[in-house]
């Protein structure tokens, strides 16, 4: 089922990364190697909870992102597809996946995230949501391994791993930062194959006078509601009307307080 994200759940949403987005972000460069992978502390998707990262990538196919119940039934799959982001999931051993309407394979940022809530997951793509619904028996979803990033380890028993044929997955090509679960960063816990990256969406620190830079529809937008400044890039010194706003030196004042007229309107008696 596919909708528009209701725009004050968006914007929740984005008000969360207002304060991890500012300056120079850290990421991973994966550069699609054979066996490559970024391990991180499990991700406990088992009734509610979010999972959020940017990413960039020129490909059109490659694992984004797995975890599983070690081999049994349950497990969460992103990878892309024909240049789209595919969520793939199982629950007590009910299976489905949902596909984005939008293709991200144009080297440009794009914001994602995966919500769950019982029974219903939810991928959102750049404020865009795909919801995919199961029926298992039990309402919550078994999560036992870490989280792979980008690939799975090789050195893993193919037994241990619910996915059949993740491990020859194509690895993803890319820039991947800012992973959260929730508001929180994981613990990295390895990884081969992965370079540190120091770019980003807002690594060139775009937003002038105290601008907070944050990802939008996959683009870096400037926050200017506490600068004092507006425009694109918090650049523009507000236009206000030269007859309502009288400025104190570089700085602007109050609207002077209106003039009372106390005198009379009737002409004098003669």
């Amino acid at each position: 089922m596919s909708f528009t994200v209701h725009s004050v759940f968006f914007t929740l949403k984005v008000s969360v990364l207002l304060g991890s987005l500012l300056g120079l972000c850290l990421g991973l460069e994966f550069m699609g190697l054979p066996n490559q992978w970024a391990r991180y502390l499990r991700w406990d998707a088992s009734t509610r909870s979010d999972l959020s990262f940017q990413f960039k990538t020129n490909v059109s196919t490659g694992l984004l992102l797995y975890l599983d119940d070690g081999g049994v039934c349950d497990f969460l799959c992103l990878s892309l597809v024909d240049g789209h982001v595919q969520l793939r999931f199982s629950m007590d051993c009910a299976e489905t996946a949902v596909l984005s309407s939008k293709q991200v394979n144009d080297s440009s940022w794009h914001f994602l995230m995966v919500s769950r809530d019982r029974l219903r997951t939810v991928l959102v793509l750049d404020g865009e949501g795909q919801s995919g619904e199961l029926q298992p028996q039990r309402p919550y979803m078994d999560v036992v391994s870490d989280l792979f990033l980008g690939g799975v380890p090789a050195d893993i028993r193919p037994s241990a791993l619910t996915l059949d044929g993740v491990q020859a997955m194509a690895g993803f090509k890319g820039l991947i930062l800012d992973l959260k679960y929730g508001n929180s960063e994981p613990q990295l816990l390895g990884s081969q194959g992965v370079q540190l990256d120091a770019e980003g969406p807002c690594g060139e620190r775009p937003c002038e006078n105290g601008g907070i830079c944050f990802l939008l529809d996959g683009h870096p937008t400037c926050d200017c509601s506490t600068t004092g400044y507006g425009g694109k890039l918090c650049s523009e010194v507000p236009n206000h009307p030269a007859d309502t706003m009288v400025t104190c030196g570089s700085s602007f004042c109050q609207d002077p307080p209106p003039t009372i007229f106390t005198g009379s309107l009737l002409p004098p008696e003669t």
